[in-house]
C-alpha cells in the first residue's frame, strides 16, 4: 500500500510540469487573475463560451486553480514556446 502511494506521488510530480502554465504567464495587469481579454492574447481562437467553462466560479476571471483544471481536462493546452 505504501509503495502504491509513493508511486502515485512520483507520477504526480513528473506529470505536473506538463501543466505548468501559470496565471502569471497570462496575467498582464498583475492582479493574479486572467480576464477573457488577457487569455485571448495567448489563445486567439478562445470563445467566450469556452472561457465561461474554464471560469467555474462565474466571476469573469480565471484563477490558478481554474487554469490548472482546464489544462488537466484538456479544455486548453499549454501553448508551445
Amino acid at each position: 500500500m505504501r509503495r502504491a502511494a509513493v508511486g502515485a506521488m512520483v507520477v504526480a510530480l513528473f506529470a505536473a510540469p506538463a501543466f505548468s502554465l501559470m496565471v502569471s504567464d497570462v496575467d498582464t495587469d498583475g492582479d493574479s487573475l486572467v480576464s477573457f481579454a488577457e487569455m485571448s492574447v495567448m489563445y486567439p481562437d478562445l470563445s467566450e463560451d469556452t472561457f465561461a467553462q474554464i471560469d467555474t466560479s462565474g466571476d469573469s476571471f480565471v484563477d490558478e486553480s481554474e487554469l490548472t483544471a482546464a489544462l488537466e481536462a484538456g479544455t486548453i493546452v499549454k501553448p508551445s514556446e
